[in-house]
C-alpha cells in the first residue's frame, strides 16, 4: 500500500488539462479561463457620476450657502454632453457621463432647489462622487487572468469589458458505473438483504455541485461479463471514469479484473487510509480511471481526496481538492492501526470535534458534518488542544 501523500501526487502527475473551446459568456459559468481577457474598453468609458445630484467644477471648498445655475440635465445613457461653466450646474444621476471638466457631485440631499438655481446646505469637499475615466480598468489592461474560475462576479466584469466569448478549458465527460446485486433505486421496496443505492446520487450531487456537471450513470448487478461489457462502452466516451463497488478483493468484486482485461495500466490499488483504502488508480490511453470502496462513506471521502482535485486540474483549475486549515482539536482521538484516518466532524472558526459514528457505512455522520480531520498514518495519539489537518466540507 501507497501513502495518502503518495497516492495525491500519483494522481496529481498523470491528470491532464483538457482542451481549451471558445463559449458564449452566458453559457461559461463555472469555466476556467485558458487565456488573459483584456478590456476593449476603459471602464468606466467617460467620467462618471457616483451618486443622484448635481455636478460642477470648482477649485475649492463649496462653502454653505453657495448658489449654482442648474443649466441642464445628464442621465445614464445620454450620448451628448452639455457645456458646464463657471458658476454653474447640471442636474445628473447615478450612472450619467459627467462634463470632462467636472470635478464635483454635490447630493442632492444636501442642496435646496428654487427653479434653476440650487443653494448648498452643507460644506462639501471638491472631487468626490465623480469616477473617472478607467479608475477600474483601461482599455488593453488585464482584467482577468489566465486561470479565473468564471463565477457570476467574473462573468460580469467580462461582459463589462466587451467580451461576449471567452476561451476556457473544457469540462470532462464523466461516467460513474455502480456494481451490486443488493442495491435498489430509492423509492422502490426493499426484500430481505437489499439496500437503497446511494453512492450514485451522492457522488453526482458532488460533481453538480462543484463542476455544474451531469454525471452519465451506470448500474450493473455483480456479474462478470455486464461489468465487463458496460466499461468497455464507458471507456469509449468518458474523459474519466469513476466506479463504485467491486474494487475489493471478494468473489463477486469484478471490476478489477475487467479494467484489467480492458488494459488499464494500474498506476496503484490500495491506499494506507481509513476508509477507502481499496481505491484503485490507473489509465487507459490517457484516460483516468478512478474505482473508489462501495462503501457509502467511504466513496465520499475518496471523491474529495482524489477525484474533486482531478476534475479541478482537467478543467485548469489547478490539482486542489477540499479547502483546507488548521483547527484545535476539541477532544481526544486514539488511532488504532497504522493507516491514516479521514474522520467525519464539526468544526468552528478556532475548534474541531471528532463525532461519534466513524464506520466506512455511516453516512449520519457524514450527513451533519462540516469537515473531515486528517490523521496521519504515524500519528496515534491525538490530544485535546492540538492542532490538527481539517478539511472543509464546502
Amino acid at each position: 500500500m501507497i501513502t495518502v501523500e503518495e497516492a495525491k501526487a500519483k494522481v496529481e502527475g498523470q491528470i491532464k488539462v483538457l482542451e481549451i473551446e471558445e463559449r458564449r459568456l452566458s453559457k461559461a459559468f463555472g469555466y476556467v479561463l485558458a487565456k488573459d481577457l483584456k478590456s476593449k474598453t476603459d471602464i468606466p468609458g467617460f467620467p462618471q457620476s457616483a451618486m443622484d445630484g448635481y455636478a460642477v467644477e470648482v477649485d475649492e471648498t463649496i462653502e454653505k450657502g453657495t448658489k449654482f445655475k442648474v443649466v441642464g440635465e445628464l442621465q445614464a445613457g445620454d450620448t451628448e454632453m452639455l457645456p458646464l461653466g463657471q458658476g454653474e450646474a447640471l442636474r445628473i444621476f447615478t450612472g450619467a457621463p459627467a462634463p470632462e471638466n467636472a470635478n464635483t457631485i454635490i447630493i442632492q440631499e444636501v442642496v435646496d432647489r428654487q427653479g434653476d438655481t440650487i443653494e448648498v446646505r452643507k460644506t462639501t469637499e471638491p472631487g468626490i462622487n465623480l469616477r473617472a475615466r478607467g479608475e477600474q480598468i483601461r482599455k488593453g489592461e488585464i482584467g482577468l487572468s489566465k486561470g479565473t474560475e468564471l463565477t457570476p462576479a467574473a462573468i460580469g466584469f467580462a461582459a463589462m469589458m466587451g467580451h461576449d466569448t471567452v476561451r476556457g478549458y473544457r469540462k470532462p465527460e464523466i461516467h460513474l458505473l455502480v456494481t451490486g446485486n443488493e442495491l435498489v433505486e430509492p423509492g422502490k421496496s426493499l426484500q430481505f438483504g437489499q439496500i437503497y443505492e446511494s453512492n450514485a446520487i451522492a457522488l453526482s450531487a458532488a460533481i453538480r455541485k462543484y463542476f455544474e456537471l451531469e454525471v452519465h450513470v451506470h448500474k450493473v448487478k455483480d456479474s462478470y461479463g455486464e461489468t465487463l461489457e458496460s466499461l468497455k462502452n464507458i471507456l469509449t466516451q468518458a474523459d474519466l471514469v469513476m466506479a463504485s463497488g467491486g474494487i475489493s478483493v471478494g468473489d463477486y468484486d469484478f471490476v478489477g479484473k475487467a479494467l484489467h482485461e480492458l488494459g488499464v495500466e494500474e498506476i496503484f490499488y490500495k491506499v494506507k487510509q481509513k476508509p477507502g483504502k481499496p481505491l484503485f488508480f490507473g489509465l487507459v490511453k490517457g484516460t483516468p480511471v478512478m474505482a473508489l470502496p462501495g462503501n457509502p462513506a467511504s466513496a465520499l471521502t475518496g471523491f474529495y481526496q482524489y477525484v474533486l482535485p482531478s476534475i479541478r486540474k482537467m478543467v485548469g483549475a489547478g490539482f486542489r481538492g477540499l479547502r483546507e486549515e488548521q483547527r484545535v482539536l476539541k477532544n481526544d482521538f486514539h488511532k488504532r492501526g497504522t493507516r491514516a484516518m479521514f474522520l467525519k466532524a464539526f468544526a468552528n472558526e478556532k475548534e474541531v470535534e471528532i463525532l461519534e459514528g466513524q464506520s466506512s457505512a455511516m453516512m449520519h455522520t457524514y450527513a451533519i458534518s462540516n469537515a473531515l480531520v486528517y490523521i496521519p498514518w504515524d500519528k496515534e495519539f491525538s490530544k485535546a488542544g492540538e492542532e490538527v489537518v481539517v478539511y472543509f466540507l464546502d
